[in-house]
């Protein structure tokens, strides 16, 4: 994860939501960017061969009990710096609408949300805040 800078919080998320066999294919769909970026890795398949085989350890386990058990302490949601900055930016503006959206999704960052996804906020971050840097007295 290190080496292709993958966004680990995203990455164990989508772990959680892929399918031991989508993995097993190492067929990674499109909405599973991190583990995309991930798969650009030139050991990922091994990577892959030996984190299904550890999988393969746990007697008695399903595929859907472990993504459920995953997914419960796995976030879909964090706050992120984008975020965080596209908020200010508009409540500057007196509009804090997205302050509210936030505080609403951030009480439940475990459970897929409509309006969270609507936002886009599990997708890859937009390229205007590549640069975005954030310091502790922003």
């Amino acid at each position: 994860m290190e080496d292709t800078k993958a966004d680990f919080t995203m990455t164990f998320r989508q772990l959680s939501e892929i399918t031991e066999d989508q993995l097993k294919e190492l067929h990674i769909p499109e909405e599973f960017w991190a583990l995309q970026d991930l798969g650009k890795h030139k050991l990922f398949s091994d990577w892959v061969t030996m984190y299904l085989l550890r999988l393969n350890r746990n007697k008695g386990d399903s595929d859907t009990k472990r993504r459920t058990r995953m997914t419960t302490v796995n976030p879909r949601y964090i706050l992120r710096n984008w975020m965080a900055e596209s908020a200010v930016q508009k409540a500057d503006l007196n509009d804090f609408s997205e302050v509210r959206l936030l505080q609403q999704i951030l009480q439940h960052p475990f459970q897929r949300q409509q309006a969270a996804e609507k936002a886009g906020y599990s997708l890859r971050p937009p390229a205007w805040a590549k640069d975005l840097k954030v310091s502790c007295s922003s």
